[in-house]
């Protein structure tokens, strides 16, 4: 990820709203993306979404996103350039990586090769991980689950998810004005909003559960795409992986400090928390259940404490901060850019999109369901008003 300079972004952002500064939506470009889910090893049907290029000219000299480019780690071979629609770079872009251009608009079938040529999701499949602990601005690694049948009290969540089970592609957004019919200029300092019209179909559950993370020089961030307000997920606590009943605990004789004289069979501490954890964290061995904490049906969030068991009693989870869609669209007076374009008109965005495995809505009731997305983005300029 490129160096995120969130000083100076919450600096604008405070000028901003001092001054009163307008976003003037110039243009917008829609990109299409279908998406499969596979939850647990199911795969499913797709959810087609219409896709329609949107653009506003409101000048005689028309900018907008003239280009939509990726970045991919090798090259694509003529035959899929041609297949796909797809340019080599002549903007001089390309360095150790490959950089090509297509278009304004690109088809779920061009985006769909574009992951999967880049290594990620090859059926075009998420399955449950995790970002860990996040806040805007962070990095976003994604960390595979964890074992059931952890040995230690604590299983951490180290294991970078493998690229199959994840959507990953790195998008090129030009923003250009024309010169002549035949000619155009990039146009520095262009905000990359979200559309307002974005989409994602499919059941709320699965919106609420799956993560749209993306990253660029400017800043970093996650979005649920099916919330409407900014939130935290608990990356961090016990689980149910097994779906006994009970939540997972070590074999009998276990320690969370090697140096201990004596082992027990302790509640498996999962994921991420904010302080260490201690051996007074758990309590002493239960001599009777203790009923799950929540008046629900059990899950995989929410089990019962086992007889002859040390429960976990005292943790402070890590959070991971989301927010919405609306964050970044232009229309919002508080709005914020995704990226903005340098001298060449350019800005570059990695985008992220997996199913969160610590959200509760991260559960069974996902098996054989599906989504879609239609992305769509827009470049705005600043002005003062």
């Amino acid at each position: 990820m490129h160096k995120i300079n969130l000083e100076n972004e919450l600096a604008d952002n405070r000028k901003r709203k001092k001054r009163s500064v307008l976003w003037a939506t110039i243009s917008s470009s829609a990109l299409a993306v279908f998406v499969i889910i596979s939850y647990l090893g199911y795969t499913v049907g797709e959810y087609l979404a219409n896709v329609t290029t949107i653009w506003f000219d409101d000048t005689t000299n028309a900018a907008g996103i003239t280009e939509v480019g990726f970045r991919v780690p090798t090259a694509i071979p003529a035959s899929e350039q041609d297949k796909y629609e797809l340019t080599s770079d002549n903007y001089g872009l390309s360095g150790s990586s490959f950089v090509y251009w297509t278009n304004n608009s690109v088809s779920g079938q061009a985006l769909r090769f574009i992951i999967s040529h880049s290594g990620y999701s090859a059926n075009n499949t998420v399955t449950p991980m995790t970002s860990k602990r996040f806040t805007k601005g962070d990095p976003i690694n994604l960390y595979a689950e964890p074992p059931y049948n952890s040995v230690s009290p604590h299983a951490e969540q180290n294991t970078l998810a493998s690229k199959d089970n994840y959507i990953q592609f790195t998008i090129l957004l030009r923003v250009a004005q024309k010169v002549s019919d035949t000619k155009t200029t990039g146009v520095a300092d262009y905000g990359i909003f979200v559309g307002k019209d974005i989409q994602f179909y499919g059941n709320n559950e699965i919106t609420k559960a799956l993560r749209f993370g993306f990253e660029s020089s400017l800043t970093s961030d996650i979005i649920s795409p099916g919330r409407s307000t900014n939130g935290t997920t608990a990356v961090g606590g016990r689980l149910d992986l097994d779906r006994n009943g009970f939540y997972d605990n070590t074999p009998e004789g276990a320690r969370l400090d090697p140096e201990q004289p004596e082992g027990a069979k302790y509640e498996v501490a999962y994921g991420d928390f904010i302080n260490p954890l201690v051996e007074s964290d758990w309590g002493s061995v239960n001599t009777e259940e203790i009923p799950a904490p929540l008046e629900e049906e059990l899950s995989f969030y929410n089990a019962k404490s086992a007889v002859g068991v040390r429960p976990l009693l005292n943790y402070t989870p890590a959070q991971q901060e989301y927010t919405t869609f609306s964050a970044y669209t232009s229309e919002n007076d508080d709005g914020l850019p995704m990226a903005m374009t340098d001298n060449q008109g350019i800005a570059e965005i990695t985008i992220k999109m997996w199913l969160e495995g610590w959200d509760t809505f991260s559960g069974d009731r996902l098996r054989d369901k599906s989504f879609g997305a239609n992305l769509r983005f827009v470049a705005a300029s600043s002005t003062d008003i």
